[in-house]
């Protein structure tokens, strides 16, 4: 032990006077705001007598989103004062911050994989109306989800083992540092050799090099190619519509008037195309949405993650206007997931009703019953198909 003691200033536990504002700030706000409206979004997504394949996956996002910023709350309170020169709380925080950190980018991997698949799972139900109408396995469900977690697991597991951190107590056991090294730094603070073990380091340099590409390139690349094709099938199918009722129409004028059974059955067509067009614009609405929302978060971070992995000696990396950069790129990841509950709820007018129903029922009101058709994903079916349908079903 050493009698050497630090001023409070030299104890406190941020490193620029940006990330103290941001995570003293505004980070609480939006903390309780994600929180709560992840919440909500579990509710009305898990509310299914028969959860559609997105809503499972809406559901785990929603779950991811918890849990990273449930993860990021540690890091807030170290920005406070009270708690950063507090040795209780610097005794709990510093050894398991790099952990933290590490369940943390578990977490983000889980998810943009996640929304992903929540936009594969619209392509495929706007090109394939009949995509829908199977139920989704359970079973393949499950299985697919913890493979899913296992692969993201291995892939951010070197952040456990990433850096060598050094806690010590100083001023007669009174005070607690901590310090953290890079194990592919050539040499570490004080010019002192690296002792980190050769095979750990090159299990942390190609498994970072494997996370940039598989967790961050990867994933943004196929969201935008996929987001494209959604817009375009959206818009494919609607012109098609249009163009077979155009025809439809044309004949009967150039026959006459038709019989009115072969009417009933004409304007029944065009009604169950109109309400396939609105709802699968709304459907492409709210997952542009989502996907523009999440991209617009994730990918400066994602950026910024790949220079760190991939070009670890360039000198600008230890420099404060990097940290900066670091900082801010980190907290929109931290926008991203708190605000998925707003972008549900301004791109999604089904969301909303089922949202404030729910709501009503729950403080003693009685929740309400929309007609079936308006809540069709897809397709309209017939009355013989509707019955193999969820009877509850939200689509956002």
């Amino acid at each position: 032990m050493e009698l050497r003691c630090l001023s409070d200033a030299q104890l406190q536990l941020w490193r620029s006077s940006l990330e103290n504002v941001l995570y003293t700030g505004l980070f609480p706000p939006l903390c309780v705001l994600g929180l709560i409206g992840n919440a909500l979004n579990l509710m009305v997504l898990c509310s299914n007598d028969i959860m559609s394949r997105a809503n499972v996956f809406l559901a785990c996002l929603a779950v991811c989103d918890i849990c990273f910023l449930l993860l990021m709350v540690p890091h807030s309170m170290a920005n406070f004062d009270v708690f950063a020169l507090s040795f209780p709380f610097r005794s709990l925080y510093l050894p398991a911050k790099l952990h933290l950190i590490a369940f943390a980018n578990w977490t983000s991997a889980v998810a943009i994989w996640l929304v992903v698949i929540v936009c594969f799972e619209r392509v495929l139900g706007v090109r394939s109306p009949l995509h829908r109408l199977g139920d989704p396995s359970r079973m393949r469900m499950l299985i697919g989800m913890l493979l899913l977690l296992i692969t993201a697991g291995a892939l951010t597991f070197y952040n456990h083992v990433s850096h060598h951190c050094l806690v010590r107590t100083i001023c007669n056991g009174t005070q607690i540092l901590s310090i953290c090294m890079d194990v592919n730094m050539h040499t570490w603070p004080g010019n002192r050799p690296n002792l980190s073990p050769p095979a750990l380091r090159a299990y942390v340099q190609w498994t970072r090099m494997a996370n940039a590409l598989l967790v961050v390139l990867v994933p943004l690349f196929l969201l935008i190619v996929l987001n494209i094709m959604l817009l375009y099938y959206v818009r494919k199918r609607s012109y098609f519509a249009y163009e077979t009722l155009g025809k439809v129409t044309k004949k009967v004028e150039r026959k006459g008037s038709p019989a009115l059974p072969y009417l009933t059955t004409l304007f029944r067509r065009h009604s169950d195309q109109i309400v396939q067009q609105k709802t699968e614009h709304r459907v492409a609405v709210t997952v542009c949405a989502v996907v523009t929302s999440f991209t617009i978060t994730q990918a400066p971070s994602a950026v910024v993650l790949c220079i760190n992995s991939l070009f670890a000696d360039l000198d600008f990396r230890s420099t404060d206007a990097w940290y900066e950069i670091s900082t801010i790129t980190s907290f929109l990841v931290v926008i991203g997931k708190s605000l998925n509950f707003v972008v549900f709820c301004l791109s999604s007018s089904n969301f909303r009703h089922r949202l404030f129903a729910m709501l009503r029922a729950k403080c003693g009101g009685r929740e309400e019953k929309r007609p079936l058709s308006s809540l069709t994903s897809y397709t309209s079916c017939s009355s013989s198909t509707r019955r193999l349908s969820p009877k509850k079903s939200v689509n956002l």
